[in-house]
């Protein structure tokens, strides 16, 4: 199947140009070079549902992150990512973000 080497979208055989750039479709995209990130962490938060709240805000913002569920041990010894006291999350982003993102998550949890 044919790509566009611009913006990298892959088109049904027969099609020969981009429909949105113009440019002559190719048969093999060539690899790209892994963007060079450097990803930090946030504030902890207390459980996996308030990672997950504010993780919906920064997708909507458009921040690049992911969430760490820092694990536990429950009552019988088994080690779970559920939320129990004590549980806790940790959200990571591109360090080129970490204001806005910490900005977003102080906000949210300035009541907690």
């Amino acid at each position: 199947m044919p790509f566009c080497p611009n913006d990298r979208y892959e088109y049904l055989p027969g099609i020969t140009h981009c429909p949105d750039c113009g440019a002559e479709l190719v048969d093999e995209l060539p690899d790209m070079p892994a963007p060079d990130v450097r990803w930090v962490k946030m504030k902890d938060l207390p459980g996996m549902v308030y990672a997950q709240m504010v993780a919906e805000v920064l997708e909507q913002r458009g921040v690049p992150h992911y969430i760490q569920s820092l694990f536990g041990s429950g009552g019988l010894g088994v080690v779970t990512g559920a939320n129990f006291a004590g549980s806790s999350a940790r959200i990571w982003v591109p360090e080129d973000y970490l204001d806005q993102a910490q900005e977003i998550q102080d906000e949210m949890m300035q009541d907690i």
